[in-house]
């Protein structure tokens, strides 16, 4: 499910473990993107990578969204 896992402050890097290479055009990066989507996060996932530089002005309810919306993906993946 998840190969590697970085953060430094709300900077957060998450790396989807995949069957294929980690790049950007891995085929995971559409299903990233639509299930945020779905979740009204707008995500720009580098392929298998799930990348998040939230703005300084974020709130802490918005940032907990989106940290809940990713337990949930990788929670789904895990089900798959």
């Amino acid at each position: 499910m998840v190969k590697t896992a970085d953060s430094l402050g709300t900077i957060l890097s998450i790396e989807v473990k995949s069957t294929r290479l980690t790049s950007y055009e891995n085929n995971l990066r559409k299903f990233i993107y639509e299930y945020f989507l779905e979740q009204d996060i707008l995500l720009r996932p580098l392929g298998n990578i799930i990348y998040i530089v939230p703005p300084y002005v974020i709130t802490e309810m918005e940032l907990q969204k989106i940290y809940k919306a990713i337990e949930s993906f990788l929670n789904l993946l895990k089900g798959r």
